[in-house]
């Protein structure tokens, strides 16, 4: 995202923040997000997209611990002659949806002056989030970090240039343990490839055919349609298709009858993921 937007993003934050809180900042401050924070108590996420619909992000508000959004959102309050807040409830949750509403509304609104034409959802608030998470998912992010002096806020911009998009590899992941499909999802997310993922080999075969991976990371145990009887299909309907291998027993009826069906590589259950990423890597190399 080009600098002249997220300035006039930090602008934004950093005006609504004093205006509706009444709360001075010491510094403002952009920084580019390589580690993305990945769990936050509580978060505002407002989605949006440009009119052409090749450029989409999220907005996220987040903050750490509870407490913080608490104090924001009753400073917001007494500002409005309104009564404080104990903790996050609905009404909080509501306080903090008009502040993050705002704040993106003043931003669309100067990026629309400069050429950039964007619409976005409105704001909601989610507990617990992981914008780790392949929903997520993106090329670049921004924090915005407003300095109180005591405390910060910090606020979150992803960004996904649909016309960059198609040079990010694709891999899919499919193994019927959701945790495994969640780590390494994660961690191939974090090394800049993008992920889908599926739960066994029927639900595969679909998820295949719209998402059109580069690559497909196959576990062979799974119910209602193994690895190997997934990787027939898939290459029924696709003959470029490439696959690494999951296996925890690595038979050899299972390793000859996979030699071939295009699997570049094995990784051997518990996953060693430096190895398995080198492995991935190498593989679309």
């Amino acid at each position: 995202m080009e600098a002249k937007f997220l300035t006039v993003l930090a602008d934004s934050c950093k005006n609504v923040f004093s205006q509706m809180t009444k709360t001075g900042t010491v510094n403002v401050s952009i920084k580019r997000d390589e580690r993305l924070k990945e769990i936050y108590a509580v978060a505002q996420v407002a989605p949006y997209e440009d009119f052409t619909k090749k450029v989409k992000g999220n907005f996220f508000l987040g903050f750490n611990d509870e407490r913080m959004a608490v104090v924001v959102a009753s400073a917001i309050a007494e500002n409005f002659g309104l009564p404080g807040f104990r903790n996050f409830d609905e009404n909080a949750q509501d306080v903090m949806n008009e502040f993050m509403n705002t704040i993106v509304g003043h931003t669309i609104t100067g990026w629309d002056k400069m050429g950039f034409r964007v619409k976005f959802d409105p704001p909601s608030s989610i507990q617990n989030i992981n914008i780790r998470d392949a929903a997520f998912s993106c090329q670049e992010a921004y924090m915005i970090i407003l300095d109180l002096g005591v405390d910060r806020v910090v606020f979150t911009i992803t960004y996904v240039d649909g016309n960059r998009d198609h040079l990010r590899r694709r891999v899919l992941v499919v193994d019927d343990s959701g945790i495994i499909r969640g780590i390494l999802a994660k961690n191939l997310i974090e090394g800049g490839f993008a992920v889908e993922t599926a739960e066994d080999g029927l639900a595969a075969l679909d998820k295949y055919q719209a998402f059109r991976p580069h690559l497909t990371i196959m576990d062979l145990n799974m119910p209602n349609m193994g690895g190997l009887d997934a990787m027939q299909e898939i290459l029924q309907r696709d003959r470029q298709a490439k696959f690494i291998v999951l296996t925890s027993t690595a038979r050899r009826d299972e390793e000859l009858i996979a030699r071939t069906l295009n699997v570049l590589s094995y990784v051997v259950k518990p996953v060693q993921m430096q190895e398995f990423l080198h492995i991935v890597k190498e593989a679309l190399d």
